[in-house]
Order: structure tokens, then C-alpha cells, then sequence
């Protein structure tokens, strides 16, 4: 497990310098704008939980960025179209050593970990709609993995299909704290 702990700290630290220049900026901005519609009269009231809502997910979007588009693992870089093909070679391949069982556990779970933020704020957003959620999710990572095409990195049809997982149980888990309220 320690090597899972490994990847995931790597994961946030390569990230946080990132998160400590957008966040200011950020900041400064959503301020900026709040004063301003303040000063014309259009504000509505000032809600804690959306900001803490927004101030989240422009962090979890700066990580995501910085992971997606800015970190290059040294993959060779290849497509895969084949639904489930990657994720039953990473099953077949995780008991030949430690390592490959802690690739296999960051990538499942760490790709449906990943979306999981965009399944909460997609059901917030879109007043706890699973399919708008769901479309948003699936959308958001096939423009990655689009993207990715000419970056040296994989792009593979189950990411899509772990990231769409996440939305999913983002939504969902959104829905259950939302119903206990």
C-alpha cells in the first residue's frame, strides 16, 4: 500500500505549486466580480457553500490540469479503443510484482477517484441531474483524452469509461447528502 500512498503523494505535490498560483488568482478575481455586481445592485445573497463549492473545484481543476496535460510519466504514447482491454491486462499483469499491483490500483481507482469532484459539482451545478451530470463527466474526459492524442501520453476508452464511473458515484453521493438534509 505504501507505494500506493507514493503515487498519490507525488500526484498532489507535483500539483500544489500550481494550486498556490491559480488559487490567488482565483481569489482575486471572484472577489473583483462579487464587488462589482454588489456595487450595480444584481447580487444575489451571498451563499458560503457555493464559494467553498467554486474555490474546490478551480483546485481540483488546477490538479487535474497539471496531471492531465502538464506531467509526462514517460508513457510511450498509444490509443486504445478497445473497451475494459487495459484494465484486464493490469489484472492479469498485478500479481507479477508490487509495483505493477500499484500501478493497477492508482489507475482503476485513481481515474474514477479523479472524477468523482466533477460528479459533485456537475449534480450542484445542474440541480442533481444524473444525466446532465453524467454527460458532463463524459465529456470533460473525452476532452482529455482528446487532447492528450498529441502529447506524448495514452489516451485509452477506460479512462472514459472509470472517469464517467466517478461522475456517476460523484452525483450520487451528492444526491445521498442532499436527501439527508
Amino acid at each position: 500500500m505504501t507505494g500506493t500512498l507514493e503515487l498519490l503523494f507525488t500526484f498532489l505535490n507535483d500539483g500544489l505549486p500550481f494550486v498556490l498560483i491559480v488559487l490567488p488568482i482565483y481569489l482575486f478575481c471572484r472577489i473583483s466580480y462579487l464587488s462589482f455586481i454588489e456595487k450595480y445592485g444584481t447580487m444575489k445573497p451571498f451563499d458560503t457553500v457555493h464559494e467553498i463549492i467554486l474555490i474546490g473545484f478551480t483546485i481540483f481543476l488546477t490538479m487535474f490540469f497539471v496531471q492531465t496535460w502538464c506531467v509526462n510519466f514517460g508513457e510511450n504514447s498509444h490509443i486504445n479503443l478497445v473497451p475494459f482491454a487495459v484494465i484486464k491486462s493490469e489484472i492479469n499483469d498485478r500479481n507479477n510484482s508490487e509495483s505493477d499491483y500499484h500501478t493497477f490500483i492508482f489507475n482503476i481507482f485513481g481515474n474514477i477517484a479523479v472524477f468523482v469532484p466533477v460528479g459533485l459539482f456537475g449534480a450542484y451545478r445542474f440541480q442533481r441531474s444524473l444525466a446532465k451530470t453524467i454527460y458532463f463527466g463524459f465529456c470533460l474526459s473525452l476532452l482529455i483524452e482528446t487532447v492528450q492524442l498529441p502529447l506524448d501520453r495514452t489516451s485509452d476508452v477506460d479512462d472514459l469509461i472509470l472517469n464517467t464511473a466517478g461522475a456517476l458515484i460523484g452525483c450520487l453521493f451528492y444526491k445521498m447528502i442532499n436527501n439527508k438534509k
